[in-house]
């Protein structure tokens, strides 16, 4: 048995009220008849997912590391669709004053556009997003929930290719 079902069952139990104390009860053919008092409670359960999506930080390099590293690599904006699977995501990056770019499990970077509104600034500790029914994260539906409290859309995705 579900819990919510469990859970209204329990509660829809009836309640009968004492019978008045009197002389005389009222009787028909031996059968009392009183005042019955049904009260019902009504219980909502709802499940609620809350996916948290960290900052992602840069690998700390030490000299010798620099030097042998080789000259850092410029990317190209591609076109990518309007929604990415939530799970997939695993990290952020804040990029310039609207753009957030986020590392995915495949180790693709696709990079977000925030609404005109938005700062990318505010989402410096990741992120909070409701898991929607699809499961997925699309633009101009989902809000992305920043730590500090502010809340943004997304207005596109693109996928980021090394040139």
């Amino acid at each position: 048995m579900s819990l919510s079902l469990y859970a209204s069952l329990l509660l829809a139990t009836p309640v009968v009220s004492e019978p008045p104390i009197t002389d005389a009860p009222a009787t028909t053919e031996g059968v009392f008849i009183g005042p019955a008092e049904y009260r019902f409670a009504q219980v909502r359960i709802q499940k609620r997912i809350i996916i948290r999506v960290p900052r992602r930080r840069p690998l700390r390099a030490t000299m010798a590391d620099i030097s042998r590293r080789p000259a850092p690599t410029t990317y190209k904006e591609k076109k990518i669709g309007k929604c990415l699977p939530m799970t997939n995501i695993l990290g952020v990056q804040r990029f310039g004053e609207r753009y957030l770019d986020l590392v995915t499990k495949d180790r693709q970077q696709i990079r977000a556009r925030l609404k005109k509104k938005c700062q990318a600034r505010s989402f410096y500790s990741g992120f909070y997003m409701e898991k929607s029914g699809d499961g997925k994260i699309c633009v101009n539906r989902d809000i992305l929930h920043s730590r500090t409290g502010s809340k943004c859309e997304i207005d596109r995705f693109r996928l980021l290719v090394p040139e």
